[in-house]
Formats: structure tokens, sequence, C-alpha cells
């Protein structure tokens, strides 16, 4: 009895755990994607960087990093 009650327990804490990092992982870079993001819409709508419509979130967390560089230096972003 005691066995399976430690099981249960260990299962409702490996679920709590497992959603706990996920937010902690996942909500911030959520946040540091959006303006990547809204930038990426709005040059598709013009006809820019149709290619990047289409883009893992590895490429788009390294794109958007590359993006704000060069709005922090004044340069064209170069991808």
């Amino acid at each position: 009895m005691a066995i399976l009650l430690f099981m249960i327990n260990l299962f409702f804490f490996s679920l709590c755990a497992s959603a706990v990092l996920a937010f902690i992982i996942f909500v911030p870079l959520a946040i540091y994607g959006i303006p990547y993001n809204l930038w990426v819409g709005s040059q598709n709508c013009v006809g820019r960087h149709l290619d990047k419509k289409d883009e893992s979130l590895s490429n788009r967390t390294k794109n958007a990093t590359k993006l704000y560089a060069s709005w922090i230096l004044r340069k064209k972003p170069t991808f």
C-alpha cells in the first residue's frame, strides 16, 4: 500500500515539475520572439522575407537575436 501511494505521489510530482519547467522555458522564449514574429509578419505583407514563414523554433530564436542586434546597432539585418 505504501509503495502504491509513493508511486502516485511521484507521478503527480513529476507531472507538476514538468509543467513548471515548461512554463519557465517556453514563456520567456515566447515573449522574446513576439517582436520578431510581428516584424516578420509586417515584412511578409510587403512581400519581403517570405522564406521566414516556415521556420523552426531554433531558427526563429537565432534570427530574432540577429534582428535585435541589428536594431541596437542601427544596421540592416542580415540573415
